[in-house]
């Protein structure tokens, strides 16, 4: 049993509408999807790596930190009613 030669196809040559077509497809697949990043070996949780984790904890630790200690300084106590000031007169 012989087997047959293969032809080798030939490549039909890409006019120039063809080519701005087939850019025009590229830019428009760009824009509807615009991230083909490669996706990034260190990021094991999420989207994020772990210094970028880190730095956000501690930014947002340390400003809840800082908003906590200004309204411990705000603090005048607690008001009170009238009615406990009342009974204290009665």
């Amino acid at each position: 049993m012989d087997t047959p030669e293969k032809t080798p196809k030939i490549k039909k040559k890409e006019t120039e509408l063809e080519d701005k077509s087939k850019r025009s497809s590229e830019e428009i697949a760009r824009m509807i999807h615009p991230h083909d990043d490669k996706p990034d070996p260190t990021a094991h949780i999420g989207n994020y790596n772990f210094p970028q984790l880190l730095f956000a904890f501690l930014l947002g630790f340390s400003t809840m930190f800082l908003l906590y200690i200004d309204e411990i300084q705000d603090f005048k106590g607690c008001p009170v009613s009238e009615y406990t000031t009342d009974l204290e007169k009665k």
